[in-house]
Parts: C-alpha cells; sequence; structure tokens
C-alpha cells in the first residue's frame, strides 16, 4: 500500500491541507486544525496538458469511477469523461470543475455533441 500526499478541505474552519494518506485515500478525514471533518479534493494537479489539450487524470486513489467516489451521486450513470466534473462540483473544487468545463466546451466546439452512448454510462 503506498502513501501519497492528497488535498483535503475543512467543513467547519475551510482550511486547506494536504496530508500524506494510505491509497485509495478516504474521501473524508479529521482536520488536523480544528479537529473538524475534511473533504478530499480534486485540484488542477489532477490535470494534464497532452499536446494541445487538457485531459482529465484519474485521481490517485485509482480512478474516477463510482466505486471510488461512493459519495458523489448520479456518477456510476455518466459517461468517464464527464466524471471529473461532477466529482469536482459535488466537492467543490471550483478550480477544476471551471478547467473541465473549458475543457469538454472547446472538445464540443471542435468535434459537436458526442453520440448518446459516450454520454450515458452505467459501469457496473
Amino acid at each position: 500500500m503506498a502513501r501519497l500526499l492528497f488535498d483535503y478541505r475543512c467543513t467547519r474552519c475551510r482550511a486547506d491541507v494536504e496530508l500524506f494518506m494510505d491509497t485509495p485515500a478516504p474521501a473524508t478525514t479529521v482536520c488536523p486544525a480544528c479537529a473538524g471533518e475534511s473533504r478530499r479534493r480534486y485540484t488542477s494537479r489532477g490535470l494534464a496538458l497532452t499536446g494541445q489539450s487538457l485531459r482529465a487524470v484519474a485521481p490517485a486513489s485509482g480512478g474516477i469511477d463510482c466505486r471510488d467516489n461512493p459519495d458523489v451521486p448520479g456518477l456510476c450513470h455518466v459517461a468517464p469523461s464527464a466524471r471529473r466534473r461532477l466529482i469536482a462540483r459535488h466537492r467543490g473544487d471550483t478550480d477544476t470543475y471551471e478547467a473541465e468545463t473549458k475543457r469538454q466546451t472547446r472538445e464540443f466546439e471542435a468535434t459537436g455533441p458526442a453520440p448518446l452512448d459516450q454520454v450515458i454510462s452505467h459501469g457496473h
């Protein structure tokens, strides 16, 4: 089991902290500042520039599917390309949410709407 650095934000004192956690990292943990609940954040560090396009990179916990993020409602019913944005919205991670929105908008403008089977999915 690997120990990696993960970002968390406290729901009580709003502190942003980086913690070394075993993988897969839990969705919540105790805030070291106030002992409140800290929720895992997915920041823009989870995005990678490949060629001329920005693409989502799976969180270090192992993936962006519903098994790795059981607290995100509806995640298993959307296409993998939309999951990163949904996770960011649920976690309140505005940086990743905005970056994914821009990426998806650029992709739509370049290729048009995706076929329905690429928009709706059920991963398990």
